[in-house]
Protein backbone atom coordinates (compact mmCIF):
# COMPACT_ATOMS: atom_id res chain seq x y z
CA UNK A 1 0.00 0.00 0.00
CA UNK A 2 3.00 2.13 1.20
CA UNK A 3 3.79 1.94 -3.00
CA UNK A 4 0.53 3.28 -3.68
CA UNK A 5 -0.21 5.78 -1.48
CA UNK A 6 1.60 7.95 1.23
CA UNK A 7 0.70 8.23 4.64
CA UNK A 8 -0.23 12.26 3.67
CA UNK A 9 -1.94 11.28 0.97
CA UNK A 10 -4.10 9.17 3.36
CA UNK A 11 -4.96 11.79 5.28
CA UNK A 12 -5.65 14.57 2.12
CA UNK A 13 -7.80 11.75 0.74
CA UNK A 14 -9.76 10.66 3.71
CA UNK A 15 -10.64 14.03 5.28
CA UNK A 16 -11.16 15.64 1.96
CA UNK A 17 -13.37 13.29 1.00
CA UNK A 18 -15.24 13.20 4.14
CA UNK A 19 -16.04 16.99 3.54
CA UNK A 20 -16.89 16.86 0.19
CA UNK A 21 -18.92 13.67 0.44
CA UNK A 22 -21.17 15.56 3.17
CA UNK A 23 -21.44 18.64 1.61
CA UNK A 24 -22.73 17.00 -1.56
CA UNK A 25 -25.08 14.93 0.39
CA UNK A 26 -25.84 18.07 2.19
CA UNK A 27 -26.70 19.34 -1.07
CA UNK A 28 -28.89 16.91 -2.46
CA UNK A 29 -30.93 15.89 0.08
CA UNK A 30 -31.99 19.01 0.55
CA UNK A 31 -33.29 18.73 -3.16
CA UNK A 32 -34.49 15.37 -3.35
CA UNK A 33 -35.72 14.14 0.96
CA UNK A 34 -36.77 11.37 2.23
CA UNK A 35 -38.42 12.97 5.01
CA UNK A 36 -40.26 16.13 3.87
CA UNK A 37 -41.35 17.97 6.55
CA UNK A 38 -37.33 18.67 7.74
CA UNK A 39 -37.03 22.32 8.47
CA UNK A 40 -34.42 24.17 9.87
CA UNK A 41 -31.69 22.36 8.00
CA UNK A 42 -29.08 25.09 9.24
CA UNK A 43 -30.09 25.22 12.41
CA UNK A 44 -29.70 20.91 12.96
CA UNK A 45 -26.61 21.40 11.16
CA UNK A 46 -25.30 24.13 12.98
CA UNK A 47 -25.59 22.04 16.51
CA UNK A 48 -24.57 18.54 15.12
CA UNK A 49 -21.20 20.52 13.98
CA UNK A 50 -20.90 21.84 17.14
CA UNK A 51 -20.54 18.45 18.47
CA UNK A 52 -18.40 17.59 16.08
CA UNK A 53 -16.48 20.47 16.30
CA UNK A 54 -15.91 19.40 20.03
CA UNK A 55 -14.86 15.62 18.88
CA UNK A 56 -12.64 16.86 16.86
CA UNK A 57 -10.31 18.25 20.23
CA UNK A 58 -10.35 14.61 20.78
CA UNK A 59 -9.76 12.94 18.12
CA UNK A 60 -6.99 14.75 16.39
CA UNK A 61 -4.41 14.50 19.04
CA UNK A 62 -5.75 10.69 18.91
CA UNK A 63 -4.40 10.68 16.02
CA UNK A 64 -1.05 11.33 16.66
CA UNK A 65 -0.98 9.48 19.56
CA UNK A 66 -2.72 6.01 17.36
CA UNK A 67 0.03 6.37 14.57
CA UNK A 68 3.03 6.62 17.09
CA UNK A 69 1.31 3.44 19.29
CA UNK A 70 1.11 1.65 16.05
CA UNK A 71 4.00 1.92 14.57
CA UNK A 72 6.24 1.39 18.20
CA UNK A 73 3.88 -1.49 18.48
CA UNK A 74 5.13 -3.40 15.46
CA UNK A 75 8.62 -3.89 16.50
CA UNK A 76 7.43 -5.73 19.42
CA UNK A 77 4.30 -7.45 18.30
CA UNK A 78 3.72 -7.70 14.66
CA UNK A 79 0.15 -9.12 14.67
CA UNK A 80 -1.51 -9.68 11.33
CA UNK A 81 2.11 -9.15 9.73
CA UNK A 82 3.22 -12.31 10.99
CA UNK A 83 1.36 -14.33 8.61
CA UNK A 84 3.66 -12.59 5.73
CA UNK A 85 0.72 -11.97 3.41
CA UNK A 86 1.65 -9.23 0.81
CA UNK A 87 0.10 -5.83 1.00
CA UNK A 88 -3.08 -5.66 -0.73
CA UNK A 89 -4.81 -9.35 1.12
CA UNK A 90 -3.17 -7.96 4.50
CA UNK A 91 -4.86 -4.57 3.96
CA UNK A 92 -8.45 -6.32 3.54
CA UNK A 93 -8.03 -8.85 5.97
CA UNK A 94 -7.11 -5.97 8.82
CA UNK A 95 -10.16 -3.25 7.25
CA UNK A 96 -12.63 -6.09 7.61
CA UNK A 97 -11.15 -6.77 11.36
CA UNK A 98 -11.41 -3.19 12.07
CA UNK A 99 -15.23 -3.41 10.34
CA UNK A 100 -16.30 -6.34 12.52
CA UNK A 101 -14.75 -4.52 15.25
CA UNK A 102 -17.29 -1.08 14.59
CA UNK A 103 -19.95 -3.51 14.89
CA UNK A 104 -19.29 -4.75 18.11
CA UNK A 105 -18.50 -1.51 19.82
CA UNK A 106 -21.58 0.09 17.94
CA UNK A 107 -23.58 -2.95 19.47
CA UNK A 108 -22.08 -2.66 22.86
CA UNK A 109 -23.06 1.29 22.68
CA UNK A 110 -26.98 -0.39 22.46
CA UNK A 111 -26.41 -3.05 24.67
CA UNK A 112 -24.92 -1.64 27.90
CA UNK A 113 -26.67 0.59 29.89
CA UNK A 114 -23.66 3.24 30.85
CA UNK A 115 -22.55 3.40 27.49
CA UNK A 116 -26.20 3.90 26.22
CA UNK A 117 -26.40 7.07 28.46
CA UNK A 118 -24.02 8.75 25.77
CA UNK A 119 -24.68 6.99 22.49
CA UNK A 120 -28.38 8.08 22.91
CA UNK A 121 -27.11 11.39 22.06
CA UNK A 122 -26.87 10.33 18.51
CA UNK A 123 -29.97 8.36 18.39
CA UNK A 124 -31.97 11.65 20.04
CA UNK A 125 -31.74 13.39 16.60
CA UNK A 126 -35.71 13.75 15.67
CA UNK A 127 -34.16 15.30 11.90
CA UNK A 128 -32.20 12.36 10.53
CA UNK A 129 -29.57 13.79 7.56
CA UNK A 130 -25.76 13.51 6.86
CA UNK A 131 -25.18 15.96 9.71
CA UNK A 132 -26.17 12.65 11.99
CA UNK A 133 -23.43 11.24 11.41
CA UNK A 134 -20.97 13.50 12.84
CA UNK A 135 -23.14 13.51 15.94
CA UNK A 136 -21.69 11.96 18.90
CA UNK A 137 -21.18 12.86 22.73
CA UNK A 138 -17.42 13.43 22.98
CA UNK A 139 -17.60 10.81 25.97
CA UNK A 140 -18.33 8.28 23.46
CA UNK A 141 -15.33 9.37 21.19
CA UNK A 142 -13.36 9.10 24.02
CA UNK A 143 -13.89 5.59 24.78
CA UNK A 144 -14.01 4.40 21.58
CA UNK A 145 -10.58 6.04 20.86
CA UNK A 146 -9.20 4.49 24.39
CA UNK A 147 -10.54 0.89 23.93
CA UNK A 148 -9.35 0.78 19.92
CA UNK A 149 -5.90 1.96 20.16
CA UNK A 150 -4.55 -1.56 22.06
CA UNK A 151 -7.14 -3.91 19.43
CA UNK A 152 -5.50 -2.38 16.87
CA UNK A 153 -2.06 -2.36 18.09
CA UNK A 154 -2.91 -6.70 19.13
CA UNK A 155 -4.39 -6.88 15.24
CA UNK A 156 -0.92 -5.43 14.29
CA UNK A 157 -2.72 -2.73 12.13
CA UNK A 158 -0.71 0.19 10.79
CA UNK A 159 -2.25 4.13 10.95
CA UNK A 160 -2.13 3.87 7.00
CA UNK A 161 -4.79 1.02 7.30
CA UNK A 162 -7.21 3.26 9.73
CA UNK A 163 -6.60 6.05 6.75
CA UNK A 164 -7.72 3.60 4.35
CA UNK A 165 -10.47 2.37 6.25
CA UNK A 166 -11.69 5.96 6.47
CA UNK A 167 -11.44 6.93 3.37
CA UNK A 168 -13.92 3.93 2.11
CA UNK A 169 -15.99 4.13 5.48
CA UNK A 170 -16.90 7.53 6.05
CA UNK A 171 -18.58 7.94 3.03
CA UNK A 172 -20.89 5.17 3.56
CA UNK A 173 -21.93 6.55 7.51
CA UNK A 174 -22.88 9.76 5.77
CA UNK A 175 -24.75 8.02 3.07
CA UNK A 176 -26.82 5.95 5.22
CA UNK A 177 -27.63 8.93 7.53
CA UNK A 178 -28.60 10.94 4.92
CA UNK A 179 -32.06 12.22 4.10
CA UNK A 180 -31.96 11.41 0.70
CA UNK A 181 -34.29 9.64 -1.18
CA UNK A 182 -32.74 7.11 -3.48
CA UNK A 183 -35.46 4.39 -5.37
CA UNK A 184 -36.27 1.30 -3.57
CA UNK A 185 -34.70 -0.99 -6.01
CA UNK A 186 -30.99 0.92 -5.36
CA UNK A 187 -31.84 0.69 -1.57
CA UNK A 188 -31.94 -3.40 -1.92
CA UNK A 189 -28.95 -3.34 -4.17
CA UNK A 190 -26.99 -1.21 -1.91
CA UNK A 191 -27.73 -3.26 1.17
CA UNK A 192 -26.37 -6.41 -0.13
CA UNK A 193 -22.88 -5.02 0.60
CA UNK A 194 -23.35 -1.65 2.70
CA UNK A 195 -26.02 -0.97 5.42
CA UNK A 196 -29.03 1.70 3.24
CA UNK A 197 -29.56 4.45 3.93
CA UNK A 198 -33.43 2.24 4.47
CA UNK A 199 -31.58 -0.03 6.86
CA UNK A 200 -30.26 2.58 8.99
CA UNK A 201 -33.49 4.90 9.22
CA UNK A 202 -35.07 1.50 11.01
CA UNK A 203 -31.86 2.31 13.05
CA UNK A 204 -33.18 5.99 14.19
CA UNK A 205 -36.85 4.51 14.52
CA UNK A 206 -38.27 5.26 18.17
CA UNK A 207 -39.35 1.68 18.50
CA UNK A 208 -36.16 -0.48 20.44
CA UNK A 209 -36.78 -3.63 18.69
CA UNK A 210 -36.15 -1.37 15.64
CA UNK A 211 -33.18 0.77 17.16
CA UNK A 212 -31.47 -2.08 18.68
CA UNK A 213 -30.66 -3.89 14.91
CA UNK A 214 -28.57 -2.83 12.10
CA UNK A 215 -25.27 -2.20 13.22
CA UNK A 216 -23.10 -2.51 10.46
CA UNK A 217 -20.79 1.09 9.92
CA UNK A 218 -19.61 0.29 6.74
CA UNK A 219 -20.52 -3.71 5.92
CA UNK A 220 -24.06 -5.08 6.13
CA UNK A 221 -22.63 -8.44 6.00
CA UNK A 222 -21.77 -8.54 9.88
CA UNK A 223 -25.90 -7.81 10.70
CA UNK A 224 -26.53 -10.94 8.57
CA UNK A 225 -23.71 -13.07 10.37
CA UNK A 226 -24.85 -11.92 13.72
CA UNK A 227 -29.19 -11.52 13.69
CA UNK A 228 -29.33 -8.15 13.61
CA UNK A 229 -30.25 -7.31 10.33
CA UNK A 230 -33.85 -5.35 9.71
CA UNK A 231 -35.49 -4.21 6.73
CA UNK A 232 -39.04 -3.03 6.17
CA UNK A 233 -39.78 -1.47 2.53
CA UNK A 234 -42.73 0.92 3.47
CA UNK A 235 -41.31 3.27 6.41
CA UNK A 236 -44.21 6.00 5.75
CA UNK A 237 -45.13 5.69 9.66
CA UNK A 238 -41.61 5.66 10.92
CA UNK A 239 -40.76 7.65 13.50
CA UNK A 240 -36.91 9.22 14.06
CA UNK A 241 -35.18 9.98 17.67
CA UNK A 242 -36.12 9.14 21.60
CA UNK A 243 -39.59 9.75 23.14
CA UNK A 244 -38.77 12.38 25.78
CA UNK A 245 -35.33 13.35 24.40
CA UNK A 246 -35.85 14.55 20.79
CA UNK A 247 -38.24 18.00 21.62
CA UNK A 248 -36.51 21.23 21.44
CA UNK A 249 -35.95 21.67 24.99
CA UNK A 250 -33.64 18.87 24.97
CA UNK A 251 -32.15 19.50 21.18
CA UNK A 252 -29.41 22.15 22.54
CA UNK A 253 -25.89 22.51 22.75
CA UNK A 254 -25.07 21.95 26.39
CA UNK A 255 -28.60 19.66 27.30
CA UNK A 256 -26.80 17.00 24.79
CA UNK A 257 -23.81 17.48 26.81
CA UNK A 258 -25.13 17.44 29.96
CA UNK A 259 -28.10 14.23 28.93
CA UNK A 260 -26.20 11.27 29.83
CA UNK A 261 -25.16 12.56 33.57
CA UNK A 262 -28.51 13.26 34.08
CA UNK A 263 -30.26 10.80 36.39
Amino acid sequence: MAEIFSIPDLHILAYGTTIACGVLFWIIEGLKPFFSTVQKRALHARLNLSLAALNLLILLPSGFLMAFMLEWSKSLWPGIGMLNLPPAPEAILIILLIDLWMYLWHRLNHETRMLWRFHSVHHSDATLDVTSSWRFHWMEILFSELLRLPLFMLMGAGIEHLLLYSLLMTPVIEFHHSNLSIPPALDRLARLIIPSPMMHRLHHSKLMSEHNTNYGSMLSLWDRLFGSFLVKENLDNLQVGLDGESDSRNQQLFALLQRPFRS
